[in-house]
């Protein structure tokens, strides 16, 4: 993950201005003219090598860094402020990806500089503080590396979860449109058909179920709107009320055990949405004569268990099912699934 991320940069140009330390030697004693040459073609080769360390990918800014540090060496001899190259070169191998790399990196550069120094036999004052510098600066920059890969670390699992949850979403609107425009296409078409045979025979009813089938609609409607929303779902009773009467529409007889409103509301929510579309494939699916539909509540878990005695376990497992299963398990719950003989067996439980 952390090499995966970008490496922190920042901009070179500011830190340019300690360049001013290349001379300082100079103020208490002036430079002849090889000394200021020496810093004049010591600089004119950093400049580049520095500009391009902050494009340079991790396996070749050590290289740059190195360049940095011979060209200090180079002008060590003369008196100027040579440890300047060093400072920069400590700043480099800080901005590695890996910590151990660059602590190693700058822990070399320290001992280049101390024992260039004593090697030389020069003043303490013209390389020590330097040699602080060079520690210095490499830990500051280490540091802010470190904060800059975390905060893209923090960025980029935020993005992620922006992007999970837009997923998640979209799933729920997938399952919840499955759900509730399945409830409805059937009950319609069920009663289009009652109406259509009724239409002869008695008027009056089958104008009855016209207007039951434009109140599906509207109602239908209203849930897809809602379903959008994220605001979808009733009450345990109220949708096996609705399941009832869609079993009575199609002909299935139905039969309920255990009492709706003594599962809580969450379980009761995610159960009322499990028995939509359970009833919806039975309708659809089964081909029964009965169905029974039966509720329980214990201390841990609400169970939900939709028997019909129809063709039985035949038909695989689509959009329906499987959102039954990820809404169920999103809650902490479990699905199961048994052919009888004849019919099907499904068993919903959420946590209570």
């Amino acid at each position: 993950m952390q090499n995966s991320l970008p490496r922190y940069r920042g901009s070179p140009w500011p830190w340019l201005v300690y360049l001013i330390f290349v001379p300082f030697p100079w103020l208490w004693a002036p430079p002849d003219p090889d000394t200021v040459l020496a810093a004049a073609v010591a600089t004119a080769i950093f400049l580049p090598v520095y500009l391009i360390s902050f494009r340079l990918s991790d396996a070749t800014l050590p290289f740059a860094a190195a360049a940095m540090v011979l060209i200090g060496l180079a002008v060590s001899p003369f008196p100027l402020g040579w440890t300047t190259f060093s400072i920069y070169a400590a700043a480099a191998v800080a901005r590695l990806h890996s910590r151990w790399h660059a602590g190693i990196g700058i822990v070399v550069i320290a001992l280049i500089v101390l024992a260039t120094g004593l090697l030389l036999r020069q003043p303490l004052g013209w390389w020590g503080p330097s040699l602080l510098f060079v520690v210095m600066t490499g830990v500051v920059t280490m540091s802010t590396a470190a904060f800059y890969q975390r905060t893209q670390a923090l960025l980029a699992s935020q993005e992620e979860v922006r992007r999970l949850a837009g997923t998640a979403e979209r799933e729920r609107i997938t399952r919840d449109l499955h759900d509730v425009i399945g409830r409805t296409l059937t009950l319609v078409a069920l009663k289009a058909d009652l109406a259509g045979r009724l239409v002869s025979r008695d008027p009056d009813i089958a104008r009855a179920e016209l207007a039951a089938i434009a109140e599906a609609a509207r109602s239908g409607l209203a849930e897809v709107r809602a379903a959008l929303a994220g605001q979808l779902g009733g009450t345990l009773a109220h949708e096996t009320s609705a399941s009832l009467a869609a079993l009575e529409t199609a002909g299935i007889a139905p039969i309920v055990t255990g009492d709706p409103t003594a599962v809580p509301a969450d379980a009761g929510a995610v159960l009322a949405m499990t028995l939509r579309e359970a009833v919806t494939n039975v309708i659809r699916h089964a081909g029964a004569q009965r169905c029974t539909i039966g509720f329980a509540a214990g201390p841990d878990d609400a169970r939900l268990v939709v028997e019909d005695d129809g063709v039985g376990l035949s038909f695989r497992e689509g959009n329906g099912l499987r959102g039954m299963r990820q809404r169920l398990v999103a809650a902490g719950g479990r699905l199961e699934l048994q052919a009888l003989q004849p019919g099907t067996r499904l068993e919903a439980s959420v946590p209570a």
